[in-house]
């Protein structure tokens, strides 16, 4: 059952905003379902909040949530407060719709291009080029050879872009469901690929970082203690990259009581935001802008992606279109050619 994430998340938001209850924000979340399947699932949520589940481990249960939402709720309820925590997920969520709907316009074209170089691909192979050979057996062995010979390279030319296409086309859709796939599953493995994808790896790694920083900065900033915050990151995340650093830092903040600048957290100027920190509120604070910088970031680098992939499209479109007339024009003008040598070798004898 898919539920609407944003509208439900708004409404808890505001029923805590009000003082009351997270069971009673889905009481009236089950009031106001528009359909039984929906109140079905409410009523399912509710009931494991009675029997001692957290809200996330309902929604977990119950596969209503991408990966990056339920992981965000995971890591607020081990100590920020709660209400606090909807309105940090609430404008998450509102960044990444809004982050989405730009988006889609940008992969309107690349989506174009794929779909109508695949037809061509198609139609060369299966439809242009047997036709060609077909009509070609009314022709002498010369000119056969030479069809063959011609329709052998479009067929070679065909299968390259074929590759092409499929590489192209697998790249930029398994970044789309790392990002915005609402199933679990589908954004789960997609996003472990991006993670061994040049350039689609940073930008998994920049949401990631967006979001595991905005609720460390929230735990300092609610009084939770930098240990416990790390803690809480290092169960959260699917990173091996970030895991490893997480540990390490508590591992350092165990045995020698320091606090260290992992490099993989941290780049230089983040750094040099953390040094003259001197209390774990200015701490938050701090956490709180690498989370800003790290979305920043995020949102510039698929921007570019993008417009890359739209770009690599047109020119595989701009490919197939050349294949097809290689395969269909410059047959028939090979055909032509053909057959007035003929006609000039017959003459000259």
């Amino acid at each position: 059952m898919k539920i609407d994430i944003y509208a439900m998340f708004k409404t808890l938001m505001f029923t805590m905003q009000n003082g009351r209850s997270l069971s009673s924000g889905i009481k009236l979340l089950v009031t106001s379902a528009q359909t039984k399947k929906e109140r079905k699932v409410y009523l399912k949520i509710y009931d494991d909040l009675k029997s001692g589940s957290t809200f996330s481990q309902s929604l977990k249960k119950h596969n209503i949530g991408s990966i990056d939402i339920v992981q965000f709720l995971t890591m607020a309820e081990k100590g920020v407060s709660f209400r606090v925590a909807l309105e940090r997920i609430v404008h998450y969520i509102g960044v990444k719709d809004e982050f989405e709907r730009a988006s889609n316009e940008k992969i309107t074209l690349p989506f174009i291009y794929f779909f109508l170089a695949s037809l061509i691909v198609l139609g060369v192979k299966f439809v242009a080029v047997p036709y060609q050979l077909d009509a070609a057996k009314d022709y002498s062995k010369e000119i056969l050879k030479l069809i063959h010979e011609h329709l052998e390279i479009a067929q070679i030319m065909t299968d390259a872009l074929f590759v092409l296409l499929t590489i192209v086309a697998s790249y930029f859709f398994i970044l789309l469901f790392a990002l915005f796939a609402q199933s679990r599953i589908t954004q789960g493995i997609a996003k472990q690929i991006a993670l061994y994808l040049p350039f689609s790896s940073k930008i998994v790694i920049y949401f990631e970082k967006f979001i595991l920083f905005n609720m460390i900065g929230e735990m300092l900033k609610s009084g939770i203690s930098f240990k416990k915050a790390i803690e809480s990151a290092a169960e959260a995340t699917n990173i091996k990259r970030f895991k490893m650093a997480f540990l390490e830092s508590l591992y350092k903040i165990k045995n020698d009581g320091q606090f260290i600048l992992h490099s993989t957290l941290y780049d230089n100027t983040e750094k040099g935001l953390l040094k003259g920190i001197g209390s774990s509120s200015q701490t938050g604070e701090v956490m709180l802008e690498i989370s800003e910088r790290a979305r920043a970031d995020a949102l510039s680098s698929t921007t570019k992606f993008f417009r890359l992939i739209t770009v690599i499209s047109i020119f595989l479109m701009a490919f197939a279109v050349f294949i097809e007339f290689y395969t269909v024009v410059l047959t028939q003008i090979l055909i032509e050619k053909g057959l007035i040598d003929l006609q000039r070798g017959a003459g000259g004898m």
